[in-house]
């Protein structure tokens, strides 16, 4: 049973998730013992010589995480595998643990660029060696595809930044299709966007990249995100490194994280409304749609009468009526609680405004032709 030294933030689930790929390989092999130490990780400090007294401690089979300010030298010494995750700095000593950060980009521009967007805007972290190649893969797409300049911001220090996001928020051409470098740099766009009253997807229509649940569920509109493979990431690093423990000769340079798809919310499923009326409601309707929503209400923030309100949204949104487009939304967010949790069918059908759930299975065969419990099964 090998141990490893482990330097993880335990916070985000893109870490928990890649623990979990190298925990399975890891079982098969007799397990592993982990000896963690988050609170030596740190970009500003150097925190090597306590690292390296730990390793020598615990004597650790290998070490694995985030060691950003590494003394190289005295961690050659120690002579085991020692797999790095840095956000400036790139060590060519040891084996990285990395992604394929511009072709991320590239993914998020092709995204959107199939929905015909005019205007392309990125917000990122400054000097962060990921966030960076994130930016170069999306405008890079974008202008060989569209010929188009993307916009730019890059964060130094969030809190002390709020206004001059804000301001650069404001100034962007709308709508436009935003690209964040990851999923908490996405949620802080939307909170500033829910307190200035720009559109989430109206105005900016906005991916982020990591797919973490819970940053992405409880957002405002809910975010769409690029998921990556961090199971299989965990799982081949976890094989490499026991052939490592025991063949110090074996040496790979790389080992990177794949994009799988898109997870799209609510903060992508935009479409051009040119009725500010029906922009309203549909605005209304995202927001709420998880709710009972009783159709006369929206008479009384529409100075329209509920006829000439059905008839504008029909034409605007066809083939939809407001009813259809309810359930669609619905169906959609019950569709993604079946791919991506445990709930079962009543729980996931009554999250996604399904109140009366006795005849639910029958109204999701008609939609989807097949009963929940099997679109589960194929789709999980």
């Amino acid at each position: 049973m090998i141990k490893i030294l482990l330097l993880t933030d335990y916070s985000q689930e893109s870490e928990r998730r890649l623990l979990n790929g190298f925990v399975k390989y890891a079982d098969t092999q007799g397990g592993c013992i982990f000896y963690p130490m988050s609170h030596l990780i740190s970009q500003e400090k150097d925190n090597s010589k306590e690292i390296i007294k730990l390793a020598k401690k615990f004597k650790v089979d290998a070490i694995l995480g985030l060691w950003h300010n590494i003394n190289v030298e005295e961690a050659k010494k120690l002579n085991i595998p020692i797999f790095l995750r840095t956000y400036k700095k790139v060590y060519d000593e040891f084996p990285m643990l990395t992604g394929y950060y511009k072709e991320f980009g590239g993914y998020a521009a092709n995204f959107f660029l199939n929905q015909n967007f005019d205007h392309y805007a990125f917000i990122g972290m400054k000097d962060i060696i990921w966030s960076v190649s994130r930016y170069e893969g999306f405008s890079e797409q974008v202008a060989a595809s569209r010929k188009a300049v993307t916009f730019r911001y890059e964060v130094e220090d969030f809190k002390n930044e709020i206004g001059a996001i804000t301001q650069w928020l404001h100034s962007l051409p709308k709508p436009v299709a935003m690209f964040a470098c990851n999923d908490f740099m996405a949620r802080q766009v939307t909170e500033i966007c829910q307190m200035e009253g720009i559109r989430i997807p109206g105005d900016i229509s906005l991916l982020g990249v990591d797919n973490d649940e819970f940053m992405c569920n409880i957002s405002s509109p809910t975010l769409s995100s690029i998921r990556l493979n961090f199971e299989k990431h965990g799982y081949e690093l976890a094989k490499i490194l026991f052939k490592m423990v025991d063949d110090k000769n074996i040496w790979p340079a790389r080992i990177a994280v794949e994009a799988v798809g898109v997870v799209e919310r609510m903060s992508t499923k935009r479409k051009i409304i040119s009725d500010p009326y029906i922009r309203e409601i549909v605005d209304f309707i995202s927001r709420n749609y998880t709710q009972e929503i009783d159709i006369s209400r929206l008479t009384s923030f529409i100075p329209l009468s509920r006829r000439a309100i059905e008839m504008k949204f029909k034409k605007e949104m066809y083939p939809h009526t407001i009813t259809s487009y309810i359930m669609k939304l619905r169906l959609d967010h019950f569709c993604h609680l079946l791919e991506t949790s445990d709930l079962p069918v009543s729980a996931a059908a009554d999250r996604s405004g399904f109140i009366d759930s006795s005849n639910f299975s029958t109204i999701f065969k008609k939609y989807k032709g097949m009963t929940p419990t099997e679109y589960r099964k194929k789709y999980r």
